[in-house]
């Protein structure tokens, strides 16, 4: 298996674009700092941990923990904690879709999410 699926984030107005990783790998051209499919690695992504395809219940339990991270932390600090991603406000604006990528790439892209 040369290839693994990954699930990334579509942008819903510009196909082409995906969410970035964060701003430091976020392509400084586009207005969002959106990736193309050509810097994939960049995105911000959900991998299983036996590198099946992400479904749509992956997805759905990844927004869980997003949405249990933010009530934690407006619970302590407050209705408008600062949050370096806010899933929900990702969630009105991009897409989940599946795309494989290299082991390579999967590499590097965990690499960021550390």
């Amino acid at each position: 298996m040369d290839k693994v699926s990954v699930m990334v984030m579509r942008n819903k107005t510009n196909a082409e674009r995906y969410l970035a990783a964060n701003a430091d790998v976020g392509d400084w051209d586009d207005e969002n700092l959106d990736v193309t499919i050509a810097d994939i690695q960049n995105a911000y992504m959900i991998v299983r941990k036996d590198k099946l395809a992400p479904t749509a219940a992956d997805f759905e339990e990844h927004k869980k923990w997003h949405t249990e991270l933010k009530r934690v932390l407006t619970e302590k600090y407050g209705p408008d904690p600062f949050m370096s991603l806010d899933f929900e406000a990702v969630s009105e604006y991009y897409e989940p879709v599946n795309v494989e990528i290299t082991h390579e790439q999967l590499q590097y892209a965990q690499e960021l999410m550390e």
